[in-house]
């Protein structure tokens, strides 16, 4: 499914707290993730584990919301679904069904960097599972009844969105935020671009970005190299190499945010303040402090935010706000920072925005305390473990990290750089990114009671 809305992260990181106890690593019990590549560019990741009789097997391409043309959002979604609707050696849905007939689980995700599809099931059956997936890489079908149910059923998920002013809200939020980036738009798309889209145009781009060099096989679980290199060669091997495919975003760099910018949009149910704060991009060192920050600042009860919008005001005996919370949204271009605050009354709009503004100053003053560093670091990296315990897991981590680095096995390190995180690089980086100059601010109203 897409992630239309990353502000869901943030709002779902809102509640919990985690021991002052350090986390204890397991990354460095992972066996090694052997990578090759095979002459049509196809890069392959395979990591072996005993952990039970199970194979993940996916393929991540480079193919999202950035790389669609800025008149023709939607494209890498439709992608999503269109990959599951029949090739040349199967009919529509085969794929899932032979998967599921087998006891295994299909997925696929778009998001603004990639699109990635995801088969596990048992390990005996890994190479199926790779002959399926290089099946639909080159030999999906473009059938125009195909492409105009599929064009309705994304199409419908928008409009859910559409019904929801936070989701618009958050939706303008970005087209404020980056004024040439295509991180302006999420990988939803847009009913306009969509209804505009061919299938020629959707040939094109599937020609473009479905193809071996620009994509990774991922395979984890109770297989070796040596099969999967095997399989590998077997089934994506006979695909032709084909040019790299085009990059809109590399000349569409956002430039260089000096000033604030502020607008208030269509009111909700509930208010809702983000302030947002251009971040480096994921292979930045600076990234790790960054989300040590967003932690410390927005992310269970004891952060600073959430303390702060939700203490009785003396005078008023009520709270500024009901809630808030802070995400840092690291992306293979240069990302964001988002700040939040939660509250009914329409009059509570200023005092939230300058709560938030002072808390972060307050962090870009005078560090943090070390109970919240070590806080924050347990944060990061219990979550972290615990999504690499299975193999399903373990292969988004390799996926994930090539897309983000460039590397499949950079992800390892993660752990470790997170414990290097001081006070003083804390210190430093908020006040490097989120001065109140470089900030995007975008006020959803609550609706007057």
């Amino acid at each position: 499914m897409v992630r239309l809305l990353p502000i869901a992260i943030a709002l779902a990181a809102l509640a919990g707290a985690v021991s002052a106890q350090p986390a204890r690593s397991t990354v460095s019990k992972l066996p090694q993730v052997e990578t090759f590549t095979l002459a049509n560019g196809l890069q392959v990741s395979v990591l072996h584990t005993n952990a039970a009789p199970v194979v993940a097997v996916q393929v991540w391409y480079r193919a999202g919301a950035k790389d669609e043309a800025r008149d023709r959002r939607g494209s890498a979604h439709m992608f999503e679904h269109m990959m599951f609707k029949g090739t040349s050696h199967l009919r529509g849905e085969e794929h899932a069904q032979f998967i599921n007939g087998i006891g295994g689980y299909v997925n696929a995700q778009t998001d603004e960097d990639a699109t990635h599809y995801i088969n596990t099931l048992p390990s005996d059956y890994m190479d199926f599972a790779v002959q399926l997936e290089a099946e639909r890489m080159r030999n999906l079908l473009f059938r125009k009844e195909m492409i105009d149910t599929e064009r309705e059923v994304v199409k419908e998920e928008i409009r859910q969105q559409e019904n929801s002013p936070i989701a618009k809200g958050f939706l303008r939020f970005l087209e404020v935020a980056f004024t040439k980036h295509p991180y302006a738009w999420t990988a939803g798309g847009t009913i306009k671009d969509l209804d505009q889209t061919t299938p020629a145009e959707l040939q094109k781009f599937y020609n473009a970005y479905y193809q071996p060099g620009n994509a990774m096989l991922v395979v984890v679980g109770k297989v070796s190299a040596a099969d999967v290199k095997a399989s590998a060669e077997k089934w994506f091997g006979p695909i032709p190499k084909a040019p790299a495919p085009p990059r809109p975003a590399a000349t569409a760099q956002e430039p260089e945010q000096k000033q604030k910018r502020k607008e208030t949009v269509e009111a909700g149910q509930i208010g809702l303040t983000l302030v947002g704060f251009h971040v480096p991009p994921a292979k930045d060192k600076d990234v790790y402090a960054l989300q040590v920050a967003s932690i410390i600042l927005g992310a269970g009860e004891s952060s600073r935010l959430k303390v702060r919008l939700k203490a009785i005001d003396k005078k008023t005996g009520r709270p500024l706000a009901l809630d808030g919370g802070m995400e840092s949204l690291i992306r293979e271009d240069p990302g964001i920072s988002i700040a939040l605050g939660a509250y009914l009354d329409p009059a509570a709009a200023d005092g939230v925005e300058a709560a938030i503004f002072d808390e972060i100053k307050k962090l870009g003053t005078g560090g943090p305390r070390p109970d919240e560093l070590r806080k924050a670091k347990n944060q990061v990296q219990s979550g972290f473990v615990f999504s690499l315990e299975n193999a399903q897991g373990l292969a988004e981590a390799i996926g994930r990290s090539w897309i983000l680095t460039g590397s499949p096995t950079s992800f390892i390190k993660d752990v470790d750089l997170i414990e290097k995180v001081t006070a003083a690089d804390v210190k430093k980086v908020v006040s490097q990114y989120m001065s109140p100059d470089r900030a995007t601010v975008v006020v959803i109203p609550p609706k007057g009671r």
